[in-house]
């Protein structure tokens, strides 16, 4: 930031001011050019990071048939701003002649879309006889909403496209088909050929999404892989299934599965699912009940009192 002396009259609206009204200082801004980068296909199919606030074109590699925009820029659209286009390989002539700027299309993350859209809610300019409507109000009340809008929700292989993103987003192919780019795979420690990295049934896309460790069989460390306490595998907590991001699912003080505690002086291993096979057998307890058989006394409890009286099936 830079400031120059003012040593002659100023002219400003048309009226003349001396530089003492000014205090004689001009602000000179000093602005940077924004950089450019450009991802061949190679790089894109390995997984690369958008910077932000960068020119960013990139190549779809020519062996990717199909990418959503979720899993091309790794589920960044419902948080960061972004936008871009995509120059299509040709277009029919009928379509070539309905667009009236680009040939390609545009696309918006989500969040670009919900700030537009809450911008264009605002209320309109206010005029009155001390704010007359400008030129630019004028044209601006005649004119077609919707020009700048979302056209590209999948994206094709040996596409060339454009990005620009207010923060750093990952960019990448889905070469397994689990849900996650090449870039988050190497971010996250999950194989990107494999996809489902710690073979716990459930795939690395899903457990990347809904918060359980794609490169750990057993996220909560209760003793039940993820895939038993899931048993769909749809990353969701359904009726008749244990939470697999938490040890306890009915918070009794008993994990869902088996786990080693230690009791005053001793290290035992306890909990509900004794056998580990996501089912309530002969003299288990209920992960989802912590009063299995109804008697008042939680399960937690009775374990204890059978512990401490000596029983050797407790």
């Amino acid at each position: 930031m830079a400031t120059v002396a003012v040593t002659a009259l100023v002219s400003v609206a048309g009226m003349r001011f001396a530089p003492e009204s000014l205090q004689g200082l001009i602000v000179q801004q000093e602005r940077k050019p924004t950089p450019w980068i450009v991802y061949d296909q190679a790089d894109v199919a390995t997984g690369v990071s958008v910077p932000a606030d960068t020119h960013v074109v990139f190549h779809l590699p020519d062996t990717l048939e199909r990418i959503s925009l979720d899993v091309l820029f790794g589920y960044t659209s419902d948080t960061v701003r972004f936008w871009g286009y995509c120059l299509p390989a040709n277009y029919e002539p009928e379509v070539q002649a309905q667009r009236m700027n680009l040939p390609g299309q545009l696309f918006l993350s989500k969040k670009e879309r919900a700030v537009r859209e809450a911008y264009t809610q605002q209320q309109p300019y206010r005029f009155s006889l001390l704010r007359l409507p400008r030129k630019e109000d004028i044209i601006a009340g005649t004119a077609v909403h919707g020009r700048i809008r979302h056209e590209v929700d999948v994206f094709e292989g040996s596409t060339m496209c454009y990005v620009m993103s207010e923060l750093s987003i990952p960019l990448g192919v889905d070469a397994d088909s689990d849900g996650l780019n090449t870039r988050v795979e190497r971010d996250s420690g999950t194989r990107p050929e494999l996809p489902d990295t710690d073979a716990d049934g459930i795939l690395d896309g899903v457990e990347y999404r809904t918060g359980t460790n794609p490169t750990q069989r057993d996220s909560d460390v209760d003793g039940l892989i993820d895939g038993i306490e899931d048993k769909d595998w749809d990353g969701r907590v359904d009726r008749g299934e244990t939470n697999p991001r938490t040890p306890d699912s009915d918070r009794d003080d008993l994990c869902d599965g088996l786990c080693l505690v230690k009791l005053k002086r001793q290290k035992l291993y306890i909990g509900e699912d004794r056998n580990l096979n996501g089912i309530v057998d002969d003299k288990e307890t209920d992960p989802l009940n912590p009063d299995s058989n109804g008697d008042g006394i939680s399960d937690y409890q009775e374990f204890i009192t059978c512990h401490l009286a000596g029983g050797k099936d407790c």
